[in-house]
C-alpha cells in the first residue's frame, strides 16, 4: 500500500522541517562560533582603547600610610610618580610631563591630582619648584607595596578614584598616551 500524500501535506513537512533546521541551526551556530573563536584564538587581536599598560594586579593605596587624608583620592584621578632617594633628571622630567599633562586638560585640570612620593629625601624642595604637586616621604616598604619596586621610577603611574593604582606609563613612552587616557576616564566618569 502506498499512502498518497496531498500538495498540502508536503507544503506543511517542508515547512516542518524547515522550521527544525532553523531551530537547530540558532542551537548550534553559537557553540560553533565559539569553538572556532577558541580554536583561533592566536589570529585574533582583541585589544582595549587604553594606551597605558595594566598594572596587575591593580593595588590600592593607603591614603593613611602615604601620610594623606583618608578622602585623598576620592572624586579625582591621581598621576603619581614613586621616585628614589633623590629627584634626579628622570624624576624632574617625569614631574615636568605630569604637570605638562593635567594643564592640557584645560577645564578638567582640576579633575585630576599630581603626587610624588619618594623615601629618605625632604620632598618639599621638589614641591616647591612644582606648583599643584602634593609631595609625601614615604618608607621604601610602602611604595614597593603599591608600585613596582626598584623599577617604580621608570613610570608615571595613574590612580583611580578609589586609590588603585591601574595603569602604568614608562617615561620612555609619549606623553600624549597619558592625555588620551585621561580624558577617555574624565570623560567617562562625568556621564
Amino acid at each position: 500500500m502506498s499512502e498518497h500524500v496531498t500538495p498540502e501535506e508536503q507544503a506543511r513537512i517542508r515547512k516542518s522541517r524547515r522550521t527544525l533546521l532553523l531551530l537547530l541551526s540558532m542551537f548550534l551556530a553559537p557553540v560553533l562560533a565559539s569553538w572556532l573563536l577558541y580554536a583561533n584564538m592566536d589570529k585574533v587581536h582583541l585589544s582595549t582603547t587604553n594606551k597605558g599598560e595594566f598594572v596587575q594586579p591593580p593595588r590600592q593605596l593607603d591614603a593613611a600610610a602615604l601620610g594623606l587624608p583618608a578622602d585623598w583620592f576620592a572624586h579625582h584621578l591621581t598621576l603619581a610618580y614613586a621616585g628614589g632617594a633623590g629627584c634626579d633628571d628622570v624624576c624632574r622630567q617625569a614631574l615636568h610631563v605630569m604637570q605638562g599633562t593635567r594643564l592640557a586638560l584645560g577645564e578638567q585640570t582640576d579633575q585630576v591630582k599630581l603626587l610624588y612620593l619618594s623615601p629618605g629625601i625632604p620632598v618639599a624642595d621638589v614641591t616647591q619648584a612644582n606648583p599643584g604637586l602634593t609631595g609625601r616621604d614615604v618608607s621604601s616598604d610602602v611604595l614597593r607595596a603599591g608600585f613596582d619596586g626598584a623599577d617604580a621610577p621608570k613610570y608615571i603611574y595613574l590612580v583611580d578614584q578609589h586609590g588603585y593604582v591601574v595603569l602604568r606609563y614608562p617615561l620612555t613612552q609619549d606623553p600624549k598616551f597619558i592625555l588620551i587616557d585621561l580624558r577617555h576616564l574624565l570623560g567617562a566618569s562625568e556621564g
